[in-house]
């Protein structure tokens, strides 16, 4: 499981703006003065503009942007106990993006397809949780927790769709299984072994939403993991295996009476219980020694559910990132390129095939990040993509601009 990312580091205020890790500074040492008292805060602009180059429909460019505000709340600081602390995150989305153009299911911008866009909610509290460091081995998050953001560190992979990939499958591999807002609790227990993960949530989505309001109304979903590191030739890296399984009712894609949209749970058309196997996998390559950061990686998964009434029937993904090496000088730039293939469900295409046609869907995507200071960066990107919905091969190409405040 991805670890929760460590907060940003502050600066003082005579540093220039070129040098220092965020754009606004120390705030003439206020923020400095609020970290030492339990708070911590993070905002960040991105800035998206993106086309599709060729494919169904012509949809042409289109702008948009993701603003993000984080509090994080040192509780022991404030005078509860040791490990205890308290995050919350609101994000706003603002203009349009290429999501679901193209006959492509995968979002080919995750940023601005959480909390949504275009006629959707475009606002959110997408994180409030406690969390609790019971030790340096075990550790605990309970509430609404942004499983974005939780996947956002994970090895040559993640970045939350603004600082590495843009495509969903990149930032955080979909399942079927776990929504991309969750109400739950997570345990991460860590040894010189292997690091373990427990989750229990509710497998209903909370974007938009707190989820208190009819919390595991609709069943649960268990989520165990074990990530194992291993080196080779001297090199980190992990192996890791997943397994979930749910109670929440779906429409049963070999019903013979099927109709679309999704009936209701609880009707004879539903069908419960569901479950997803993954393997996953991340090797550094080369690592540059001293305090550079220079270095490159590959990473990959494999992952299968029942198919019924789970949509994704197994996926595969592979690629290589990261950070310099590119570029003579540029060793703060960082780059990625992935491939994907996504199955879908046979049952979910025999179902919809009076109505619908749907396939099988794979892309590859390469990105490059330019590090213009350590608090502006700017991106490229190109995605190639064989849709699910559609017969034409979808190219789309973006450009990001990301400033750290």
């Amino acid at each position: 499981m991805a670890q929760q990312a460590e907060p940003r580091q502050t600066v003082t205020e005579t540093e220039s703006w070129r040098d220092r890790a965020t754009l606004t500074g120390d705030w003439g040492g206020v923020r400095t003065e609020l970290q030492e008292k339990g708070f911590t805060i993070d905002s960040r602009l991105s800035q998206f503009y993106q086309g599709q180059v060729s494919g169904e429909g012509g949809n042409g460019w289109k702008y948009g942007g993701k603003l993000d505000l984080q509090l994080r709340t040192d509780l022991a600081k404030l005078g509860f106990w040791e490990g205890a602390s308290f995050t919350i995150k609101g994000e706003y989305n603002f203009g349009q993006s290429l999501n679901g153009v193209g006959g492509v299911i995968a979002p080919v911008n995750s940023a601005l397809y959480f909390p949504g866009i275009d006629g959707s909610d475009a606002y959110d509290i997408s994180s409030f949780y406690f969390g609790q460091k019971v030790n340096e081995e075990l550790s605990l998050l309970v509430g609404k927790i942004n499983m974005i953001d939780l996947a956002a560190s994970k090895p040559f992979m993640g970045g939350a769709g603004i600082d590495g990939f843009w495509n969903i499958t990149f930032v955080a591999p979909p399942s079927g299984l776990v929504p991309p807002y969750l109400l739950g609790a997570i345990m991460s227990y860590k040894t010189d072994a292997a690091n373990y993960g427990l989750w229990i949530y509710d497998p209903q989505d909370v974007v938009n939403r707190s989820g208190l309001e009819d919390a595991f109304s609709e069943g649960f979903t268990l989520r165990a993991n074990v990530d194992i590191p291993v080196n080779i030739g001297g090199l980190p890296g992990h192996q890791g295996f997943t397994a979930l399984y749910s109670t929440f009712d779906g429409t049963n894609l070999e019903d013979p009476g099927l109709e679309l949209p999704e009936l209701p749970a609880g009707t004879p058309n539903t069908k419960s219980e569901r479950y997803y196997f993954a393997y996953t996998f991340d090797q550094t390559l080369f690592q540059r020694g001293g305090k550079s950061k220079e270095g490159m990686g590959v990473f990959g998964q494999i992952g299968v559910s029942d198919g019924n009434p789970t949509r994704l029937y197994w996926s595969a993904l592979a690629g290589i990132s990261g950070r310099g090496m590119i570029l003579p000088g540029r060793t703060d730039d960082n780059w990625g390129v992935g491939v994907y293939y996504d199955a879908i469900s046979p049952h979910l295409i025999d179902a919809v095939a009076p109505q619908l046609k749907v396939t099988d869907e794979s892309g590859i995507e390469f990105f490059y990040n330019w590090a213009i200071t350590p608090n502006i960066n700017l991106g490229a990107d190109l995605q190639v993509i064989n849709p699910g919905l559609s017969s034409e091969q979808s190219v789309f190409l973006g450009t990001r601009l990301v400033i750290q405040f």
